[in-house]
């Protein structure tokens, strides 16, 4: 019969398959699997956003003066950045970079002006995206690296809080 110890260590221990190494920890193996979750839900997420034809489109239409609209579309790209930078980042484990990232790029305070041509609703929902961002980026440098458990669900649920108001602003606006 085995010892306890030995049930604890054989119970501690993946034994490998998809794509993970035999030997490698549960925890390791279950980091390993949130970490591809968040890039995997990341991904659907850009995809989602683009699939609807001008045609066929009833999101509300903003227009906007040429030239602000070239600088408002690359500034939502630098946005797009952002987040992906964000993702990457906590895929690996460099939860507080992240949160670095998040403050920089996208908290409150990195607005250039845009909300002047925008209608009130779209000015209350980039407010609530940008304090998302820097929730986001406070829980991350609150966060001890590597997280626990729990840590990564907050983290991930932080993220989740910023992508919904990415894609509920794509949801009822378009710029025109």
């Amino acid at each position: 019969m085995e010892s306890n110890k030995e049930v604890q260590s054989w119970t501690l221990r993946y034994r490998g398959g998809f794509g993970f190494p035999k030997g490698d920890t549960i925890i390791a193996v279950r980091e390993a699997i949130m970490k591809s979750t968040i890039l995997a839900g990341a991904i659907v997420l850009l995809i989602a956003t683009g699939s609807a034809t001008a045609e066929e489109d009833s999101r509300t239409a903003v227009d906007l003066p040429p030239d602000v609209k070239t600088q408002f579309l690359e500034h939502m790209r630098t946005h797009m950045n952002a987040l992906n930078d964000v993702v990457q980042l906590m895929a690996e484990g460099k939860i507080h970079e992240a949160g670095s990232t998040a403050r920089k790029e996208m908290a409150i305070g990195q607005g250039h002006g845009f909300g002047r041509y925008m209608p009130q609703e779209f000015r209350e929902m980039g407010f609530e995206y940008h304090k998302a961002a820097d929730d986001f980026a406070r829980m991350a440098s609150e966060t001890p690296e590597p997280p626990d458990a729990a840590g990564w669900s907050k983290l991930v649920d932080g993220l989740a809080k910023i992508t919904v108001r990415c894609n509920a602003c794509h949801a009822v606006f378009r710029v025109k």
